[in-house]
């Protein structure tokens, strides 16, 4: 069992610290609470020591022997310091695992994605239920429509055009 603590720690932040691990027949779900002293106000960036109450986030990640693996996380919401500032409370961010508001890791996103651009959306979300990761067709698609490509433009030397752009008039041949 120090092994499995061990590598949780090592997958997770630090300031996330392992409160309990539920393994069902049917699932893992890691409690974590967080041990930040502070956060950083979103709108204007100041930080805050000002703890206003708890909440708690669910998070789905990868899958873990065949088992969906959940992350319940529960954070702090503060008070923002500065007086100028619109924003008066905020949350607590664990950009590194996912982004504000999302139910799935970021590494669960990416997977999910590479299965919407290779097949179609159906087949993916079949595929994902094989592997217990409960996901809608219309759910993958909406991510593969967020996927941009990762293209550095100024690497580019030189643009290739085949017959067929000739033969149906997209570039003229002069």
């Amino acid at each position: 069992m120090i092994m499995g603590y061990k590598l949780i720690k090592d997958m997770f932040p630090e300031y996330l610290k392992n409160k309990k691990i539920e393994v069902t027949k049917d699932r893992i779900v890691i409690n974590f609470i967080s041990e930040r002293k502070s956060c950083r106000c979103p709108t204007c960036n100041t930080i805050s020591n000002t703890k206003s109450t708890y909440f708690t986030r669910k998070i789905q990640d990868l899958s873990v022997i065949e088992k969906p693996l959940f992350l319940i996380i529960k954070l702090a919401k503060y008070r923002c310091e500065n007086s100028d500032c619109a924003t008066k409370i905020f949350s607590e961010r664990i950009e590194e695992i996912a982004g504000p508001k999302e139910r799935r890791t970021k590494r669960l996103n990416e997977m999910l994605t590479k299965f919407s651009l290779t097949q179609s959306a159906e087949a993916a979300a079949r595929r994902c239920s094989d592997i217990n990761i409960k996901v809608s067709g219309d759910t993958l698609l909406r991510l593969s429509k967020k996927w941009e490509p990762s293209i550095d433009k100024y690497s580019i030397k030189s643009i290739g055009i085949d017959d067929f752009a000739f033969k149906k008039n997209i570039i003229t041949g002069q």
